[in-house]
């Protein structure tokens, strides 16, 4: 469902317009598209579909002019749709190199809005269109603030220039040169920034965060005091001191769209709200800029990815409220008609119950340790679920508990016993451990598995973990971080030094060192965790689905309805370690469709909307593909290379970490090839490259794995 959005040739009708000229046939060329336009012709067989169903005439780019298609087509949307099609296929090819230019007209006759206009003036020399017709999609993309749907009405704004009659006029047609209502500036970038501290006003006013500055300013050590008196100015500008309209009403918003429409389609929605019939067909989309999706807006912030449907009630009671032309109150409504917004069993998750599990399972892998436990003290600092809600909604996902502890999936027995012994912290007869770790499983067994797993250690029949002995300081940090979560996040300083002393054999000095530092610290004589406001930075070879590949990393991910509408979307932590993304900051690297922003700056790094490349890609929901960053900086996403199912599993299992050619590597380096996807180096025997896979828990690698080395003896 979503609200009627101008478009910019509506609202640029009232004048003598590139786009109003657009519309009429006497204004446009009765030369050949392809005469126009050269490009048309190298288009190529392969895609003509895309260009056919633009227009009802075939191959009306060969037979028609702009002046034909006119009556029965629209001459913008046409435009707008080849832009799309000329920005993805043809990213390099300059301007005039595709089509027919014969008069130089200023840039301001092309109607920008402020967002394109300023990247325009960016280039250099770039008064009138010669410059502009020098340079092609890729040359804009790379130009600061461009993106995809600036790039596209460029271009689209350079094709109808092309079409129209004369098209030197238009730089001195009636109203043009004030074109874009009244208060445009010569300074396009003014514009936009007028414009983007509006929205950004808007968008905190309904947040409820009024008072904090809309913009930072910051200065070099010893700036003129006239010089910081202008920036507390700026400092100090909130949303208050902009005329933003209050948050429209979204019941009496849902009444009027509902008043106008036909009475079967009133009588479809009340079935859907009602009765639970879906209807595939109908929109379910309410977006921003209406009442509707600005309170969904402000919802989903406080939701992130879930929360408890009593609280987000009281936060906003106005979903209690019924909407009359439906019979049923706003929740619900929203509950059937938005599928970004979902209540179900107690919860309210975005965009539903499974998605959110999916981010919650993605969250805790971020804080897991090597053997896959989980401290729920450290994902509670940086999440906004109450600790009830927490403990709750873990249990809903089904993630097992253990003295405090949640504990990943494992599917073997050495794998449990090492998480209950983390746990546990000190070494246990087999008998003990399998009274512990609950499972169906004989004492015999878990011998004999634990006796040929390297994790293990054992010595007066007590089994211990060897990185006990390996790697101290984790387990002095985990044994520490247990004292202060058995006591409700605190414990005393002298109890946490005595443990440690005892357990570890170090002295009274280094156990009050390992309490007061790292993630601990001691605050009136009780050591707890410091403060954080973001996960912890993962390893690249920890971090599952992630790849090493010619010296770049690809990430294989889902792709989701979010994703295809243009959300941005949660990366691990090792991702922005690796091009350089610190907490708390942005970096934006650049790619084939123009800069690709990440950005820190909550509990997890979250790269910026891929929808343009996955429009370029033909990616739906449901399917997967690579994230792929790459040694020098640059950023793409790659389709998931499609396998043949009667392929060998060694070939399937290389394109699911990464190689978009996995028949081309020699059958005496795959071994090297799985080895180097996780950062092991030269290793090439099959066991240990099989057992690095199963500690990360890739159970789709690891079963084509052991389809080809389950007989093979290492």
């Amino acid at each position: 469902m979503s609200a009627a959005v101008p478009s910019v040739v509506e609202e640029e009708q009232q004048v003598v317009s590139l786009w109003s000229r657009a519309l009429s046939v006497e204004e446009l060329e009765d030369r050949p598209w392809s005469e126009l336009m050269p490009w048309l012709d190298r288009y190529g067989s392969a895609r003509t579909v895309a260009l056919s169903a633009l227009a009802p005439t075939a191959r009306w780019w060969e037979v028609q002019s702009p002046a034909d298609t006119a009556h029965e087509a629209g001459i913008p949307e046409m435009c707008a749709e080849l832009a799309r099609i000329y920005v993805t296929d043809h990213p390099d090819l300059r301007f005039a190199d595709a089509l027919r230019r014969e008069v130089e007209v200023p840039v301001s006759a092309l109607d920008l809005d402020a967002a394109a206009a300023t990247v325009i003036a960016r280039l250099p020399h770039a008064p009138t269109t010669a410059e502009l017709f020098s340079r092609s999609p890729a040359d804009l993309f790379v130009m600061r603030g461009s993106d995809r749907e600036t790039v596209d009405e460029i271009v689209c704004a350079v094709l109808v220039a092309t079409v129209l009659r004369d098209s030197d006029s238009a730089a001195s047609a009636p109203g043009t040169a004030e074109m874009s209502a009244g208060s445009r500036t010569d300074v396009p970038a003014l514009d936009l920034l007028l414009e983007d501290l509006a929205q950004l006003a808007r968008w905190r006013m309904l947040s409820g965060d009024h008072e904090s500055p809309l913009l930072r300013v910051e200065l070099d050590e010893g700036a003129p005091e006239e010089v910081r008196t202008v920036a507390a100015r700026i400092r100090a500008l909130t949303a208050l001191d902009l005329p933003v309209a209050p948050p429209g009403d979204p019941i009496a918003e849902l009444g009027d769209y509902i008043e106008a429409l036909p009475e079967p389609e009133r009588q479809a929605l009340r079935r859907r709200v009602r009765d639970g019939v879906d209807d595939p067909a109908a929109p379910s989309t309410f977006p921003f800029g209406t009442a509707v999706g600005d309170l969904l807006a402000a919802l989903r912030v406080r939701v992130r990815p879930v929360a408890s449907f009593d609280r987000i009630l009281r936060d906003f009671p106005v979903l209690t409220r019924p909407v009359p032309a439906l019979d049923a109150p706003l929740w619900k409504v929203l509950h059937r008609l938005d599928d970004r917004f979902e209540v179900a069993d107690g919860w309210v998750a975005v965009p539903d119950l499974p998605d959110a599990e999916k981010q919650t399972r993605a969250l805790l892998a971020e804080f897991e340790s090597g053997n896959g436990v989980v401290e729920p003290a450290a994902v509670q600092a940086t999440w906004t679920l109450p600790p009830d809600e927490f403990a709750a909604w873990t249990e809903y996902c089904g993630t097992a508990m253990f003295e405090g502890r949640l504990l990943a999936p494992r599917d073997d027995l050495p794998g449990r016993a090492a998480q209950v012994l983390e746990v546990l912290g000190d070494p246990h007869t087999a008998d003990e451990l399998v009274a512990r770790m609950g499972v169906n499983a004989d004492v015999h067994t878990l011998f004999a598995e634990l006796s040929d797993d390297e994790r293990f250690a054992v010595a007066d029949d007590r089994w211990s973990l060897v990185e006990w002995d390996t790697d101290v300081v984790t387990a002095i940090r985990n044994r520490i971080a247990r004292l202060v979560d058995d006591r409700h996040g605190s414990a005393p300083a002298d109890v946490v030094e005595t443990a440690l002393v005892e357990r570890f054999g170090i002295s009274g000095d280094s156990a009050r060192t390992f309490a007061a530092g790292g993630e601990f610290e001691v605050v009136d004589g009780r050591v707890r965790r410091r403060p954080r406001a973001h996960v912890p930075v993962s390893k690249p070879e920890r971090t599952r689905r992630l790849y090493r590949l010619d010296d770049g990393w690809r990430l294989r991910i889902p792709v989701t309805r979010d994703h295809v509408r243009g959300a941005e979307c949660a990366v691990p932590s090792a991702v922005a370690a690796i091009v350089g993304c610190d907490p708390g900051s942005e970096i934006v690297l650049p790619s084939r469709l123009g800069g690709q922003t990440l950005r820190w700056a909550g509990p997890a790094p979250l790269l910026g909307s891929i929808r343009r490349f996955l429009e370029d890609l033909g990616v739906d929901a449901d399917g997967e593909l690579f994230l792929d960053f790459r040694a020098d900086g640059h950023f793409d996403v790659l389709p998931l290379r499609t396998v043949a199912d009667n392929a060998e599993p060694l070939r399937k299992a290389l394109a699911l970490v990464g190689h978009t050619t996995p028949e081309v590597v020699p059958e005496d380096r795959m071994a090297e090839a799985f080895a180097t996807a996780l950062g092991l180096g030269a290793e090439t025997r099959p066991r240990r490259i099989l057992s690095a896979y199963r500690a990360r828990r890739e159970t789709d690698v690891v079963a084509l794995l052991e389809e080809a080395w389950i007989r093979v003896r290492s």
